[in-house]
């Protein structure tokens, strides 16, 4: 066998955009030995803390807790893939507040600095349903002489939009990298993965790619102008297809978390296999 691959992958997500719930789901089908990419029982971890706590919880039908603030941890995987390729991953874990402070304070530190340069694919998390809808005359209309006495007596603080958070973040990886935008970015592979992809109540078929230019129509811009094609790509993601809470979720219990979850892949398709956004991680066709 040729010398075994290794992908450093940097997830990137910000608070409650769904990275918890997306690495227990994933880590249980690659430990199923039941979907194209697989974990050898030789090469299990022997410390799955960084994915125990959310597994517990899936397995009683409850939503996984929030990954505390200061915690940095990671996790090597070696798995194959159907034509018993090795590849080695490594997954970071880490509290979402830590992206948005690299944006609001514009700075990293020490130790993502060594994420980010020891890095070979990134993939950002971006919950659409928790965005603030762009306010214009066609969504809003004109708001009322009052409304606008009330806003210019009380200005809001000034915060970038969505779309312009994450090109700041995007451009100070690429900074932190040493990559050039000077022409299209070939490595780091970039994902985009639209997570929560069952509380959007979108049409079957629909393009992620598509929906994304619809909602943020400038980092889609900024992505298609920086990253050559054949290395980004746009997906959906349900890790549990159904939102859970602090309560039991009886189904979620008789049936097991393995059975919920599901991708939408580049072309719209949906795919029970999460296993599969490996190969858009690491960009393997």
């Amino acid at each position: 066998m040729n010398d075994m691959e290794k992908h450093n992958i940097l997830i990137i997500g910000g608070p409650n955009t769904g990275k918890t719930h997306f690495g227990a789901q994933l880590y249980e089908r690659i430990n199923s030995s039941r979907f194209e990419f697989k974990i050898d029982t030789s090469n299990r971890p022997s410390d799955l803390s960084i994915f125990q706590d959310a597994i517990n919880n899936l397995y009683n039908g409850k939503r996984a807790a929030h990954t505390e603030t200061g915690s940095n941890r990671s996790i090597e995987l070696i798995i194959t893939d159907e034509k018993n390729s090795e590849v080695k991953l490594a997954f970071p874990d880490y509290a979402g507040e830590q992206i948005t402070s690299i944006v609001d304070n514009r700075k990293v530190n020490d130790l993502w600095k060594d994420y980010i340069e020891n890095s070979t694919s990134w993939v950002l998390f971006i919950r659409l349903n928790e965005l603030t809808p762009l306010e214009d005359i066609v969504n809003k209309g004109i708001p009322s002489p009052e409304e606008i006495q009330k806003r210019n007596s009380q200005p809001p603080p000034v915060k970038v939009s969505e779309a312009a958070f994450f090109v700041e973040l995007l451009q100070t990886l690429a900074y932190i990298k040493g990559l050039s935008t000077f022409s299209p970015i070939g490595k780091p592979n970039l994902t985009v993965v639209l997570s929560c992809w069952d509380e959007l109540e979108i049409p079957e078929g629909q393009v992620p790619a598509t929906l994304l230019q619809e909602r943020l129509p400038m980092l889609f811009d900024f992505l298609n102008n920086n990253w050559q094609d054949e290395y980004l790509s746009v997906i959906g993601l349900s890790s549990t297809e159904k939102s859970l809470t602090d309560e039991p979720d009886d189904e979620f219990i008789d049936k097991e978390p393995i059975s919920f979850g599901y991708l939408i892949d580049k072309s719209g398709i949906r795919q029970e296999d999460l296993t599969l956004s490996i190969r858009d991680f690491i960009g393997h066709e």
